[in-house]
């Protein structure tokens, strides 16, 4: 800032000097001045002076320009589309993210923030990997967030904040209006505002939001009465294992954790939710544009999406990657904001 500052004075007092030249000269005109020559040189060095530093701050800012181009050429948008079912029912509404680095140069740690603007929500990456390592230059990235939004009602206007780190080191965030901002300075913190917490968030009620699915199953898990026919309908009806489940050792491992607020998708039938085992961390939340805060102590919720059951949880620990998951054909079957009841 001090930078700008100083140049801005520059070009202050050159254009003032220039100023006055045009309202002596008609005044050395009519004057004998001793040494008028050497006045003149002098105003002409003055004057000579100024254009240069006039052109010193041209040149600076073409070369901050140059300097911040690729940034200037990542952006982020969604795009809702519509089509028939194919029984002709009903429209399928379909919801993609557009990640786009049109720049000649990669950038790192792409971290997309989706929002509600009806509701003020914000959703996390929900379908994106994130932080994506690289998004290469000269590509546009894309992907579906259709499943992941059928847990918000009023999810109607979804927009996308994006942040990532330009190949000289500095952090931007591309904000959903489309302006830019250099954020390489800001920190994120903990906070306990409860201003900061959206219910909107958590999504509806429904068998098509993992998050009712992962709060039922633990308060299932730490109910005394709790049975296996109690904990079966949070279940994934095509996990292995569950039969051999012993509840008192899983309640006791998971009495300290918690769900984090957002859901991340892998793959769009298959959730994680972060179970949080950091009692001290219990309602606070991440605020600010710096870089992410890591978790010391986590564990993740593994669900999965039956088209007509909705979600269940099939698994809890480490993370568990798509291909090791077993849909038994139903990866075909369409999933619907009314299939699931």
């Amino acid at each position: 800032m001090r930078r700008f500052q100083v140049l801005f004075l520059w070009l202050f007092f050159s254009v003032l000097i220039l100023l006055l030249l045009l309202v002596l000269f008609p005044v050395m005109q009519r004057v004998d001045w001793k040494l008028g020559g050497d006045v003149w040189s002098a105003l002409t060095a003055a004057g000579t002076v100024g254009a240069t530093v006039v052109a010193v701050v041209l040149s600076y800012q073409s070369w901050v320009r140059e300097k911040n181009s690729t940034a200037r050429l990542v952006t982020a948008w969604i795009a809702d589309s519509y089509a028939p079912r194919p029984d002709g029912d009903a429209y399928i509404r379909t919801v993609k993210l557009h990640i786009a680095n049109e720049s000649n140069e990669p950038v790192f740690d792409g971290t997309p923030n989706i929002q509600l603007l009806d509701t003020g929500a914000s959703l996390g990456p929900l379908s994106v990997s994130s932080p994506l390592s690289v998004i290469p230059p000269r590509r546009e990235l894309v992907f579906d967030i259709s499943i992941p939004l059928l847990a918000h009602t009023n999810s109607w206007q979804p927009a996308v904040t994006l942040s990532f780190i330009d190949p000289r080191g500095k952090r931007w965030k591309r904000e959903s209006n489309g302006n830019l901002t250099n954020v390489t300075r800001k920190k994120s913190r903990w906070s306990t505002s409860a201003q900061s917490f959206n219910e909107d968030e958590l999504g509806d009620i429904s068998p098509l939001n993992p998050m009712v699915c992962a709060f039922g199953f633990l308060n299932a898990l730490r109910d005394p009465q709790r049975t296996n026919d109690s904990m079966k309908p949070f279940l994934a009806s095509l996990a292995a294992g569950w039969d051999s489940v012993k509840w008192d050792d899983l309640n006791d491992e998971l009495e300290n954790y918690q769900p984090t607020s957002m859901v991340s998708y892998p793959a769009s039938r298959i959730a994680r939710i972060k179970l949080s085992g950091d009692t001290t961390l219990e309602g606070k939340r991440v605020e600010g544009d710096g870089g992410g805060l890591q978790l010391k102590t986590y564990l993740f919720l593994t669900l999965t999406l039956d088209p007509n059951n909705g979600w269940g949880v099939f698994g809890v620990g480490g993370t568990v990657q798509p291909n090791q998951i077993f849909f038994d054909g139903s990866l075909n079957e369409p999933v619907l904001p009314y299939s699931a009841d």
